[in-house]
């Protein structure tokens, strides 16, 4: 009998399991499974867990979770693997189309994720073919065609192996070295490296008189943000429901002060609104169907292409049609479609690009921030790069399914995953409550915004000395980084993944990217011929594939097709 080892069990990982028991069962094939997950709430993963505060918000709508089906009854061997419920109905979630969407918790989905695996769990442990290691995987080694894996006690040997082990740590930036240096020969300072657990921030929240420097202007920003400012102190209060416009307040003097900024300093752009408002930018089926074909024709046939224009220049067509079919809802014009197209191409190609259709970003950020906001809540003429941003959100799974595993030049994939990653502070964007919040910050004089766009920064004795192209200055004495870094296989430093690369068995799709697989997930490695078999799928594959961050993407398509190529492989 074949042991496989399954290193990591957050969403993907569970996803995996579950795909893997059903087509086992299907085919009469025997399997023994090893699981590798150190934390309490297995399913869950470090970014769902379940003791998180409150304050760490989804930035998906429980709307969208639509796609998180549920799990349907399977005889596993003489077991019964019983149903379980899509998110939906777990969650009983109702909403009209005029309601606000919800963001929920990220602990809430935390629950359901954790809960669908002890569903699992419960009914498996009694297996003999079925193993669960509460420990944490420290290296992989390939010896005699046999993989050995590895925790801080024990080894076990396999004969393939799945990695779905998410976020990695990774090599300290520069600036963060040297921020540690400043530390370390001054007293009274404090850096921190990671943004979670908020938890490590408890301290600081409740001390007066701190100014604190936030590296990122982001998701995990705002996560920092509500954790510092929800205190003995203050907190936030809705006073406008229909827009979630609200104040924070004090109880008593504290002097906190929270000085966000990144390199381009741009803030993000919150959702819309409600469903009514999200489905102005809905493209039709046939408009999705059109644009995965064209990026089809080139990602995954015959066709030669040197440009990004093969994805560009449908997703213009898309986004001036629905552009036009706005009407009085956008910004006054009278272009036609393929002036649209042109403007679109333009800003697609270079968002520094100006028209009188594209938001001013020059303007000062609360202005910004307010002007999207109203734009989110439809109470404001849609800006052509509003409209970009949400509907290339809703191609972005199209996009995710049809260029995955191209076989387009690697320079030319870089370029692709760099564009979806520049549209991400629209189509990533957060609750419109979020951006409200920061609003109310500044209102409330805890939180500046005058420093966002790359200030300098210098070490003085008194801490990190701020200034901004305006000549203002302030001084920090204590930095966050809330920047989470991404993917890039040769800058992760967890002892598996270095080992892995050590021995030649994985490597990077591109530079600045991760790890390269074959669409079944086996990594492929030039120094080896043969087949290693060891599978990836997620987070370390970006370039591989795309689309590596979304909750919806650890229940895609790409984990089933590893488990049916994999049991094919049984044989």
């Amino acid at each position: 009998m074949k042991t496989l080892a399954i290193i990591g069990l957050g969403p993907r990982g569970l996803f995996a399991l579950e795909n893997l028991l059903h087509n086992v069962s299907a085919s009469k094939k025997e399997l023994q499974i090893l699981i590798f997950e150190p934390s309490e709430f297995p399913g869950a993963g470090s970014v769902w867990h379940l003791e998180q505060v409150d304050s760490n918000w989804t930035n998906i709508t429980e709307r969208a979770l639509i796609d998180l089906k549920g799990r349907t009854e399977f005889h596993y061997l003489d077991f019964k693997i019983p149903a379980f419920p899509s998110y939906h109905e777990w969650a009983n979630y109702k909403q009209k189309d005029t309601e606000p969407d919800t963001f929920p918790p990220r602990h809430k989905i935390g629950q359901y994720l954790n809960e669908r695996f002890e569903s699992l769990h419960t009914i498996l442990k009694s297996s003999p073919n079925y193993k669960f290691i509460k420990s944490k995987v420290v290296s992989l080694e390939y010896i005699n065609d046999d993989l050995v894996v590895k925790t801080q006690n024990e080894s076990y040997t396999c004969d393939e192996t799945l990695l779905t082990i998410g976020h990695q740590p990774t090599k300290q930036s520069k600036q963060l070295k040297s921020w540690h240096e400043h530390v370390n020969t001054t007293n009274g300072l404090l850096v921190f490296d990671e943004p979670y657990p908020v938890s490590k921030f408890d301290d600081l929240k409740n001390q007066t008189n701190r100014t604190i420097g936030l590296r990122g202007f982001g998701l995990a920003m705002i996560d920092v943000m509500r954790a510092l400012v929800i205190n003995d102190f203050g907190n936030f209060k809705i006073i406008d429901p229909s827009t979630f416009e609200s104040i924070y307040y004090k109880s008593k003097i504290q002097n906190l002060k929270l000085i966000p900024f990144s390199l381009d300093g741009m803030p993000l752009i919150p959702k819309p609104l409600n469903p009514e408002i999200d489905s102005w930018f809905q493209p039709t089926d046939d408009e999705l169907s059109f644009f995965k074909s064209e990026i089809e024709r080139h990602a995954q046939g015959n066709l030669q292409t040197d440009s990004i224009d093969f994805l560009i220049k449908p997703i213009a067509k898309i986004i001036s049609r629905i552009y036009e079919d706005l009407g009085s809802k956008a910004m006054p014009h009278n272009l036609d479609s393929q002036q649209l197209e042109a403007i679109v191409l333009a800003w697609l190609k270079n968002q520094d690009y100006k028209h009188t259709l594209i938001q001013d970003r020059t303007i000062a950020t609360y202005d910004l921030i307010k002007s999207y906001i109203n734009m989110a809540l439809g109470k404001q003429s849609i800006s052509l790069d509003f409209c970009i941003g949400q509907v290339w959100r809703h191609c972005q799974p199209t996009l995710y399914t049809s260029f995955s595993h191209s076989n387009l030049d690697d320079e030319l994939i870089e370029e692709v995953i760099a564009l979806d990653e520049s549209t991400k502070c629209y189509s990533y964007g957060p609750p419109i409550e979020s951006m409200q919040q920061v609003l109310a910050l500044v209102d409330a004089d805890v939180l500046s915004l005058d420093f966002t766009n790359d200030p300098d920064i210098e070490f003085i004795n008194e801490g990190w000395y701020l200034k901004n192209t305006k000549g203002e200055n302030i001084t920090t004495s204590v930095m966050i980084n809330s920047v989470l870094d991404s993917p890039k296989l040769l800058e992760v430093n967890s002892s598996i993944i270095e080992n892995l690369i050590v021995d030649d068995l994985i490597q990077p799709i591109h530079t600045k990217l991760g790890i390269e697989t074959k669409k079944n997930g086996i990594v492929i490695s030039s120094e080896i011929e043969k087949p290693i078999p060891i599978a990836v799928l997620g987070r370390l594959a970006k370039g591989s594939v795309i689309g590596v961050d979304a909750i919806l993407e650890c229940f895609g398509d790409r984990i089933k097709d590893w488990a049916i190529s994999f049991v094919e492989r049984l044989d």
